[in-house]
């Protein structure tokens, strides 16, 4: 068994629609039951947004359960441009694991995605310049992997495949084309620990196993009763949300007095669930979004998520779902905490990180999650046009 931590639920799925390329069993859980019989064993231990401490807790947690069911490696898996809390989470899993070194591949040049002597661009355009610079709670400020992991918790060196490598320490490797990154999965050791972006996985796994024959992905073909949640705020969320809007979605926006109080009536998140329940009671596929954009209240982003996953729970309480479509980890991860999900069983890639995934719970359920800087697939709009 393989075995992967991820520090967000996107990643995770992103993760297993990867081992689903290559035929394997996959299960994705958010904490490790032990009990698992499966060619790759997903744990998603949710730390991106914690504070560094707390984050460096849960991971030898993980990582000491994980060793203990004998899994041939344990990958990393990180945001794919280093938010979080990449060097505090590195510098556990290598205690616990007993390793001296991790490789951090983000770089993916299939998604026009480089580093270049340290320096991380998409697209020819440097990180800190792309929409990633206005992260409401990640903004990235600098496009230098070293100042995007910092240096507080164990040295980390900016290294081309082709020079000599510390050994000790975390290593992010530049990637400009398909050969680096394949270089870069050739060079590892019973020493270091492979950590890094989708792609990097994709290649690792492409030295033991075949990729299966291409299926029909990129058709998602919804239930009568189908309600996306929007959890990001980058643009391309906004457009698809306009031109599903056009094609006879309905959406229905947080209300005000929600989003700009925190102590807000809870019976106003009753009447917002049946609305959306009344709605798709109707066979109106609905969409839950948030467009507001300015509030001074601290923790925000959190409390919303929150109020977000408590209000799928009183829809599902209200109406059955055939589909629920998440876009963004932590909002997909509030909604499964809220639902009581800690086991996950992929079955599709739609397109590059989104996964549709069945829950024992539920069994009526499909769960598609995507990250918030992917792109859904243009199927999610023409699918839709028939039903209205």
């Amino acid at each position: 068994m393989i075995s992967v931590i991820a520090d967000d639920f996107t990643g995770a799925a992103e993760i297993g629609g990867v081992g689903l390329k290559y035929g394997l069993d996959v299960i994705i859980e958010t904490t490790v039951t032990g009990v698992s019989k499966t060619d790759l064993l997903i744990i998603v231990s949710d730390t991106r947004s914690l504070p560094p401490k707390q984050a460096s807790e849960e991971i030898k947690r993980i990582t000491g359960k994980l060793l203990k069911l004998n899994p041939e490696s344990i990958f990393k898996k990180l945001d794919s441009v280093l938010r979080g809390n990449v060097a505090a989470e590195l510098y556990t899993q290598l205690e616990v694991t007993d390793k001296k070194r991790a490789v951090i591949i983000a770089g993916n040049p299939w998604m026009g995605r480089s580093i270049t002597n340290g320096y991380y661009s998409i697209h020819s355009v440097p990180l800190a310049k792309t929409s990633f610079a206005d992260d409401p709670e990640f903004p990235v400020k600098s496009s230098s992997v070293i100042d995007l992991i910092g240096q507080e918790y164990c040295p980390v060196y900016s290294c081309s495949v082709d020079s000599r490598l510390p050994d000790k320490g975390l290593i992010v490797g530049d990637v400009n084309n398909e050969s680096d990154i394949f270089r870069w999965a050739l060079i590892l050791d019973k020493n270091t620990l492979a950590a890094g972006g989708a792609g990097f996985f994709d290649v690792l796994l492409s030295t033991k196993y075949r990729k299966k024959e291409e299926d029909s992905n990129g058709r998602l073909k919804l239930g009568e009763k189908t309600l996306f949640v929007f959890g990001s705020t980058f643009p391309k969320s906004r457009e698809i949300i306009s031109r599903l809007k056009k094609e006879g979605v309905m959406k229905l926006n947080m209300p005000e007095a929600i989003y700009n109080n925190e102590n807000f009536n809870p019976g106003l998140l009753d009447d917002w669930a049946r609305r959306i329940a009344a709605s798709l009671d109707k066979n109106r596929k609905v969409v839950i979004s948030i467009e507001q954009t300015h509030s001074e209240e601290p923790g925000l982003s959190a409390r919303i998520r929150d109020n977000i996953g408590e209000l799928v729970k009183k829809v599902i309480t209200l109406t059955s779902l055939t589909d629920l479509l998440i876009e963004g980890g932590a909002t997909t991860s509030a909604i499964l905490k809220s639902l009581h999900i800690s086991k996950l069983f992929p079955y599709k890639e739609l397109d590059l990180g989104i996964i549709q995934m069945k829950v024992e719970k539920y069994p009526g359920l499909n769960i598609t999650t995507k990250p918030g800087s992917y792109s859904w697939p243009e199927s999610v709009v023409f699918d839709n046009r028939k039903n209205h």
